[in-house]
């Protein structure tokens, strides 16, 4: 698996949507829903932050939160030209960095591929 999948909106919000705890209202469940729809992750991470999450799932509420920026800023790299190609890979490690925390907080299970 790459760290590419931190860059991506979409895989954050699916991530993201795994670490809802059990036994929201359903006002809840559909703001969570909103968020979703309107691929709204800066929304998500504050409604998740305010919720009572085990160690595990705020550990990687964490990494999410930590990846994103940097996601934002190899967006824009990809944008400039020319292209900053040492800037972008360096971005790029530290997202590979956060992967591997992210890999180590909830490993795959056996025979299951999560992303």
């Amino acid at each position: 698996m790459e760290s590419k999948e931190l860059l991506y909106t979409s895989y954050r919000l699916q991530e993201l949507e795994r670490l809802l705890p059990e036994g929201l209202s359903m006002a809840e469940l559909q703001q969570v829903e909103a968020f979703v729809e309107q691929r709204d992750d800066v929304g998500l991470i504050a409604f998740l932050e305010q919720r009572n999450l085990s160690p595990e799932s705020r550990g990687r509420l964490r990494i999410i939160t930590e990846a994103r920026p940097i996601a934002l800023t190899i967006i824009a790299l990809w944008r400039e030209m020319p292209l900053r190609h040492e800037e972008i890979e360096a971005q790029y490690k530290k997202l590979q960095h956060l992967k591997a925390q992210y890999n180590r907080i909830a490993p795959r299970r056996a025979g299951v591929e999560l992303f």
